[in-house]
């Protein structure tokens, strides 16, 4: 349409826009950090106590079309002036009141982290054939050693380290699923509640119970889960079982993976009165792949290729998701976790 001069608009018109001048002055001001006022007017800067800046200074001039309630700007620094000024902010009292709690919140170990042992990690394959027609398999040893702070003295600390190291054994069977959940952003489906080890749950093949079962989510059911687990069983300061299938285990009825934990002995100074020593408990971690295919079914039908398959894309796979997990056993047990054992001075 048609738009009235800027002349038009300012003299013409004034009585008629005063009122929607003042509330766009104030969108603007409350908006963008810039006050608007009629030129003869006193400078918001100075009605306020606020720093004239000419950096955000510009004039605007606003026509309004004669039909479709358009808004024109452009530049007319006789009528219209806006002055802009920098924002003065309120001081975040919420950031304050969240450092205040940062610098009030102290976390204590229940003891404090020690000097590890080596972590001597070790991984070795080895390929047996198949058993009458069935595919060849693999086993795979994955070994390394973490170690613990060790408190002496208290009523509760009255274990050996052999029921440290099967404590930790239900522990670390219970977190291996969940790793590799992580490690690799799958779904955990028919696991029990994490951080309850082996009560937790966890499905078992003497009940008949279904398998949990590690799958993409992309890919849910009724299609076949990429890996199933159900609990084998333990024994008295043996390994934890679990029975594997789906995908990753076609044309195998007995892998299986095993987790068991060995104490190594105590090593360092005890604590005293003085100091709260270098105590510490060393244990070895094993996991134990066995049964594994080495390739799919599909390799079957190929006729060759599984072992370059399971050199290529298996194994490495494997690999980095069992050393993946040695490493953070060795790295964070010892911060949530403490040997309680016998003996010592008592403690009240």
């Amino acid at each position: 349409g048609q738009f009235a001069s800027t002349r038009q608009f300012v003299t013409g018109n004034e009585p008629r826009i005063a009122m929607p001048l003042r509330r766009l002055c104030r969108l603007v001001r409350h908006g963008g950090g810039a006050s608007c006022r009629p030129s003869s007017s006193r400078p918001f800067s100075q009605a306020h106590g606020l720093p004239r800046s000419g950096l955000y200074s510009q004039t605007v001039t606003l026509a309004i079309g004669l039909s479709g309630g358009a808004i024109l700007l452009g530049t007319c620094p006789q009528h219209i002036f806006c002055q802009g000024a920098p924002l003065v902010q309120k001081p975040d009292m919420k950031e304050e009141d969240d450092d205040d709690d940062d610098d009030e919140f102290s976390f204590e170990f229940a003891k404090p982290p020690v000097a590890p042992a080596d972590i001597n990690l070790q991984f070795s394959s080895r390929i047996f054939p198949g058993v009458e027609g069935a595919r060849p398999t693999v086993e795979i040893l994955t070994a390394s050693t973490f170690s613990l702070p060790v408190e002496r003295g208290w009523p509760r600390d009255k274990n050996s380290p052999e029921d440290v190291a099967a404590s930790m054994r239900d522990v670390l069977a219970d977190r291996l699923p969940r790793f590799a959940q992580e490690f690799w952003q799958l779904e955990l489906v028919g696991a029990p509640p994490a951080f309850r080890g082996l009560r937790g749950g966890w499905p078992k093949v003497s009940e008949g119970a279904t398998a949990a079962a590690l799958r993409w989510s992309w890919l849910p059911a009724p299609f076949p889960p990429l890996l199933t687990l159900r609990l084998l069983g333990s024994e008295e300061g043996g390994a934890v079982r679990f029975e594997l299938g789906g995908l990753a285990c076609a044309g195998s009825a007995s892998a299986c993976i095993s987790i068991s934990c060995a104490p190594l002995g105590v090593s360092g100074a005890p604590a005293t009165a003085e100091s709260e020593g270098e105590e510490r408990l060393d244990v070895r971690l094993t996991t134990q792949l066995s049964g594994f295919p080495v390739a799919g079914r599909a390799w079957g039908f190929v006729g060759c290729g599984g072992s370059w398959w399971h050199e290529s894309v298996r194994l490495p796979a494997i690999r980095k998701v069992l050393e993946g997990f040695h490493s953070m056993t060795a790295e964070n047990m010892m911060l949530f976790y403490v040997a309680a054992l016998q003996g010592g001075p008592a403690r009240s």
